[in-house]
């Protein structure tokens, strides 16, 4: 199958984090388009280059690159910025990896390090009765193989993203306080997992700490930060693409996998 849908379409998106635009292994551009032209929202905050590309890897692995998202502060509704996913969905996509530029909380974990979340925390506005703890990871099948899948890749380990509104950075107040809910923080997260499983979609999602909490004095640096560990994330990003594409290979006519996960 390759990861292609009956039309030939992808099965396969990767939604890129902020200064995390990078490629998997062996991508060739197809063809480019931008948010604006898919109707899609576009982002002011730097690093998010606003455009989706179409592309292949080496083996004929078809896969879709959106580079840049949304964030709630920006003031797009939930629908815009769900957006994106659905119309992915609309085409046939049923597999995504999410990455994201983080702030470390917890003391272990430095610049550069690979956070492969199990959870998103919640403390963004939500509706009354969605719970505040989501799954970052559509199974926790598709987790154990993405750990699998990261050995030997840079300093990675397992944990929760934080989800807080923004966009100013945290104070270290706050840092301290938001340590006691998880081990990474940032802007996003919980709508796209909550989106995601809404869809029926497997995912999986991947955070790069690019700053420690309370330490970030500007966005600049944090994008200097984020290209610094493009390497060793792009290592990540293209094990984790080929382990999700071998699941849509796996797939049933219905889109579930042949254990029955979605």
């Amino acid at each position: 199958m390759n990861g292609s849908g009956e039309d030939g379409g992808p099965r396969l998106a990767v939604v890129c984090g902020s200064g995390l635009a990078v490629m998997p292994e062996g991508f060739r551009v197809v063809r480019r388009r931008t948010y604006q032209a898919l109707g899609w929202p576009c982002t002011n905050v730097g690093g998010h280059a606003n455009e989706l590309l179409h592309g292949e890897v080496a083996d004929g692995l078809a896969v879709l690159l959106a580079f840049g998202r949304p964030h709630l502060y920006e003031g797009w509704t939930l629908a815009e910025m769900e957006r994106p996913l659905v119309q992915m969905a609309s085409w046939g996509v049923r597999k995504v990896l999410f990455t994201y530029a983080v702030g470390g909380l917890q003391p272990d974990l430095g610049l550069g390090a690979l956070v492969l979340l199990e959870t998103v925390v919640d403390l963004q506005a939500r509706a009354e009765g969605e719970p505040s703890r989501l799954r970052a990871a559509s199974s926790p099948e598709v987790l154990a193989e993405a750990a699998v899948a990261l050995r030997g890749v840079g300093s990675v380990r397992c944990g929760k993203y934080v989800a807080v509104v923004g966009p100013q950075y945290e104070s270290p107040t706050e840092a301290r306080w938001l340590r006691g809910f998880g081990d990474v923080v940032g802007m996003s997260g919980a709508f796209e997992a909550r989106t995601a499983d809404r869809l029926g979609m497997e995912y999986v999602a991947l955070a790069a700490v690019v700053n420690r909490a309370a330490a970030a004095d500007s966005h600049d640096a944090v994008l200097l930060a984020a290209g610094e560990l493009r390497e060793s994330l792009g290592r990540g990003v293209s094990r984790l693409v080929r382990m999700l594409a071998w699941r849509a290979d796996h797939d049933g006519p219905d889109g579930s996998t042949v254990d029955g996960h979605r």
